[in-house]
């Protein structure tokens, strides 16, 4: 917990700490302030516009004068295998799409630098390329890259020309990874299609930083060995807080300076709030820090319901020229975790949930390659839908994210790079490299509350190293850190300070507070809405005997509470978590149904799933209330109805006939409905808290298809001209009403002229679906992208199908201001006004929640189960002992070597379920393990491996199962994966375990 100390007043003065050295100042006017902050010699351009790009690996491309006018004009972010993904049908079993194009591509970027600048330092930020890049300036190797995910840059000065001289950056990019095995895939296990598709390319943004030769430096440690600003606040209250500015600076002047550095605070409005003071004389290529603590008084606080956000201006002086400004996020709040009462926000208690996301933020049609604004707009829906929890999975977002988990005040779990395993020699480096270059780039921002050290447990000697880091760079964060499967190994709890769960079932470390990382693993694709409707290729697909999960929309949204109120909800000492995913894409998918991973409450190109408005349901603080599905059944159709609610008591209605209330919630929130008639009409629900009605939802049956209906979306600056801003546009079939048509299924044709790149969308079940002038609506709509060119103009879309009123649509890219390959306008995102949100109006009822011993035993120690039911430990195995948690079936027979072992009940439902880590203990003595294996399934490579068949057989319900053994030592890790790695037949049952102690 953060510590808190009130702070004595001193009636209308403020109380400024300083260090030895430093001087008392009074607070500046705000005009002077600004005025100085717009001065200096620092200019930040916008890199991304008009780069040269060559998918082959051509000899001599860094030269620089070679010969590029053949190849293509392409601007960051750029993915160069974009069109080649969602067109696969996902192989099931975690694997991912693999059928995407690897190698080595050449980017090259010519610009200019003013004559002015020539005295100037000047550096290149690369946010992240993936997955290696080799970075050449004027033919000069600057070095390499090769973490993926962390931002990286170089300084640049020694090689430039200025004024009328040309200038090339050449870039090479491989996204190749060794083996199809993401275990065998050394040195960089977490470029693989397991974790994230393999999009390769300069996919985040590139900027060029010039500034004076005395300058703040720039948080890149990789390769410039920099840590820029460092900015913490202490002793935290609503009375005061002390905020501490530290600011590394360098001196690359050839003599000495007097320098005076000024540490700014200013709020979101613009007023300046307190300014500290410090000179030093700075000799010729020193490098200081400079550091200032002042006290604010009376702050605005960072909540996750009212993230208010502050800025530090740090000015450099000599005499009264500015030399340079640096602005760095501040966010004053305090936090507690706790193992018994959960999560505390200035003292405030709060739930949380929320989402793990990929880093690669996957969009059917273009890859990884967003412009921020998408990534904003992201954000914004998982705002709407009552999120303030984020875990990046299992790599770090893009600095553009993490800025957004300020502003819409999501904590934030952060990992470095990593993949699933424990690693060592280069993998290990390479990992404790990115993890530092990590934490010196973000630490300044509040909505990180943990540093995630790794997807998997470690040694002593690797936490030791990990924490090492953490001390080194952030010191004063007051962050917790975990791993996430910390329990694999029993030394974790010495180094973890919050368990980072799987599934969410139980904790496993009693002495720490636990979040949970990736809860909900299911999946359902947006299109099929429940076995009542007529189906859109999802039941009736030739793959679904292949899919581990085959639920439709309906009871995907259902299972959001089933999941959320079971394992974290309802448990007072539990945090929170992260439902997993939030958006659809290519990784790892469960599925071959489907060309993503449906795990998503919105799918690949954002359109919500039921799913969305669900969790919107009961996370949002306001009332809510949604009728999961449509109302456009067939007539005689009968079926249970869902609601979910924040509500306490809902009602439902046909037609203003009022067909039952409930005040009975299921799993907090859902409320049910049975045998419900369709009319066609109008179903109205209405949520109540104390008698009061709060909300209400109405949806009608809608009519026949008449139209065809296009909505446009863009930045909030409009469509941009500068080769990769994207213009999205929704089309919809509608009515005569102008209502969207909930079944409507079928193919729409597009034509478009003007300076555009066509970019589609998808079909979530069909392949090749991407990049075609044509596209299914699915659930009445689709989303479809274009991407703009460096060429402004208007682009003209016209949408059509045989039989409905076609519809057009115009969109006029706006020119941004190149000069020399140069442009000072930045990225855009959203400015978001912003305003306090209520604390939730109800709450279910929490009964004192008791984790109990259900799943404790000294044999199995630190027992996990991540599949979607839950396993169980039994004690004193023998006939007539329950087999399955779901099965009513026992053991009959049994060896007489297994009488009075402890075992585990496996729900038989997981039987098709994949994890490499779904079952997991370690051993609490020396014992003797067994697997009871179904032989009609292929035996899984962890059985294979680590088991020996003993010849014996036992029967279960009459299905005949081999038994296999294995020897472990006491605090040995046992981790199993699912009962086959590949498919399985119809007809098949889960495999069970028992151990014995030696």
């Amino acid at each position: 917990m953060m510590n808190k100390r009130t702070l004595s007043r001193f009636g209308n003065k403020f109380l400024m700490i300083v260090f030895a050295g430093f001087l008392l100042i009074s607070c500046q006017s705000n005009s002077q302030v600004l005025k100085e902050i717009t001065q200096g010699n620092r200019t930040k351009y916008n890199f991304n516009p008009d780069w040269k790009f060559i998918q082959e690996n051509p000899e001599n491309a860094e030269v620089f004068n070679y010969d590029d006018t053949s190849w293509s004009t392409v601007s960051a972010p750029h993915t160069f295998n974009d069109v080649d993904t969602f067109d696969d049908f996902s192989l099931g079993g975690h694997k991912g799409e693999k059928n995407q194009w690897r190698g080595t591509v050449w980017y090259r970027k010519h610009f200019k630098l003013p004559a002015a600048d020539a005295g100037k330092k000047v550096y290149i930020e690369f946010e992240s390329v993936r997955q290696i890049a080799d970075v050449y300036v004027n033919g000069k190797y600057l070095g390499q890259n090769q973490t993926g995910f962390i931002p990286f840059g170089y300084d640049l000065t020694p090689y430039l020309n200025f004024g009328d001289k040309e200038n090339v950056i050449a870039v090479k990019v491989n996204n190749d990874r060794n083996s199809d095995d993401f275990r065998d895939n050394d040195p960089l296990v977490w470029n693989h299609e397991h974790w994230h598709p393999t999009h390769g390319g300069i996919y985040r943004n590139v900027f060029l930083h010039t500034m004076d030769p005395l300058h703040i430096t720039l948080p890149l440690y990789d390769n410039l060995k920099t840590v820029g600003t460092y900015v913490f606040a202490d002793n935290v209250s609503e009375k005061s807080a002390d905020v501490t500015v530290k600011a590394e600076v360098k001196n690359e002047y050839n003599e000495d300076k007097n320098v005076t550095f000024e540490a700014v605070i200013v709020d979101k409005d613009g007023n300046v709030v307190q300014t500290a003071k410090a000179s030093e004389t700075i000799k010729a290529g020193q490098q200081f820090t400079f550091e200032t603590t002042t006290s604010v008084l009376n702050p605005n606080l960072w909540y996750t319901r009212n993230p208010y956000m502050y800025k530090v201006v740090s000015i450099l002086k000599e005499g009264n020229t500015v030399l340079d400004t640096y602005e760095t996020p501040l966010g004053i709040r305090s936090f507690e975790f706790n193992k018994d009462t959960g999560f505390h926000n200035n003292g405030e208690y709060a739930k949380l949930h929320g989402w793990g996301q990929k880093p690669t933020n996957t969009w059917a049609g273009l890859g990884a390659a967003l412009p921020d604004w998408l990534r904003d707009y992201t954000y914004q829906l998982m705002d709407e839908a009552g999120g303030n929890f984020i875990r990046w999975g299992h790599c770090a977002g893009s600095p553009a994210e993490i800025a957004m988990g300020d502003k819409y005040g999501f904590v934030t779990l952060m990992p470095g790079v990593a993949g699933e395993s424990q690693d060592e020699g280069e993998t290990w480096k390479i990992r404790m490299e990115a993890f530092r270059d990590m934490i010196v780039y973000y630490r300044n921002h509040p909505s990180i509350f943990i540093w995630e050290g790794g997807n998997w447990a470690e040694t002593p000697e690797h936490y030791e190293e990990i924490l090492d880091i953490i001390n080194t760079f952030d010191p004063n964060g007051k962050r917790l850190m975990g791993n996430r499967r910390s329990d694999t190994k029993t030394e974790s709890e010495n180094y973890v300070t919050i368990e980072v769960g799987t599934e969410g079932w139980q904790r496993e470390f009693a002495s720490l507070p636990i979040i949970e990382s990736e809860y909900l693993r299911d999946e359902a694709p947006r299109r099929a809405w429940d076995k009542s409707t007529p189906d859109d290729n999802f039941w009736t697909h030739p793959n679904i005997s292949k899919n581990t999960y085959q639920i439709g929309s309906e009871e995907f949204a259902v299972r959001q509470a089933d999941h959320w109120w079971n394992k974290m909800g309802r448990k007072s000492y539990h945090s929170g978590g992260a439902n997993w995913v939030f958006t659809d894409g290519p990784h790892g998918g469960r599925n071959p149904t489907e060309v993503t991973r449906a795990s998503g409450e919105v799918d690949a190109v954002r359109l919500p799933k039921e799913a969305f408005y669900a969790v919107k349901s009961m996370w949002r603080p306001e009332p809510q209330v949604h009728v999961i599905g449509h109302w456009n059944y067939a007539e005689g159709t009968k079926k249970d109805m869902f609601v979910i609610s924040n509500c306490a008591e809902v009602k439902l209605y046909i037609n203003n006939k009022l067909i039952g209330t409930n005040s009975a919630a299921k799993n907090g929130y859902v409320y049910e409905f049975s045998d419900v008639a369709f009319e066609a009409g109008e179903i109205k629900v209405e949520g109540y808290v104390d008698g009061k009605l709060l909300v209400t939802q109405t949806k009608k049956t809608v009519g026949e298809p008449v139209a065809i209906k296009l909505t446009t979306m863009t930045g909030p600056k409009g469509w941009r001209a500068d080769g990769s801003d994207i213009v999205l546009i929704d089309f919809e079939v509608v009515d005569k009403n102008g209502d969207r048509c909930p079944l409507d299924k079928d193919r729409v044709d597009f034509t478009i002229s003007g300076p555009g790149i066509w970019r589609g969308g998808y079909n979530s079940g069909k392949e090749k679906s991407t990049n075609n002038l044509y596209l299914d609506t699915e659930c009445g709509i689709n989303r479809v992208a274009v991407r703009s060119l460096l060429e402004a103009g208007t682009v003209k879309i016209t949408a059509s199908r045989d039989g409905l009123t076609s519809a057009s649509v115009e969109i006029t890219s706006l020119p941004i201001a190149i000069e020399n390959g140069l442009t000072t306008e930045l990225p855009q995102v959203f400015d978001v006004a912003l305003v306090e949100e209520p604390l939730p109006i109800y709450t279910p009822k929490m009964e004192a929640y008791d984790p109990g011993d259900d799943n404790r035993s000294d044999l199995f120690s630190k027992f996990s189960y991540t599949g979607d039911a839950k396993a169980m430990l039994r004690t004193t195995m023998d006939w007539g002992k329950k087999a399955y948690t779901d099965l009513d079936m026992n053991y009959t027979v049994i060896p007489s070597y297994l009488r009075g072992a402890e075992y585990v009940r496996t729900p038989d439902s997981d039987k098709g379920y994949w994890a490499r880590d779904l079952l997991q203990f370690i051993a609490g003595a020396d014992m003797d393990i067994y697997v009871l294996h179904d032989d009609r399934v292929s035996r899984p490579e962890f059985l294979l491996k680590d088991y020996v068949d003993t010849g014996d057989d036992l029967v279960i319900g009459g299905v005949t199962m081999s038994i296999f053994k294995r020897t472990a030592k006491a605090g040995e890790s046992i981790v199993m994966a699912g009962n086959s790695d590949g498919e399985i037949p119809k007809e098949c049952r889960m495999y069970t375990v028992i151990g014995k102690k030696k």
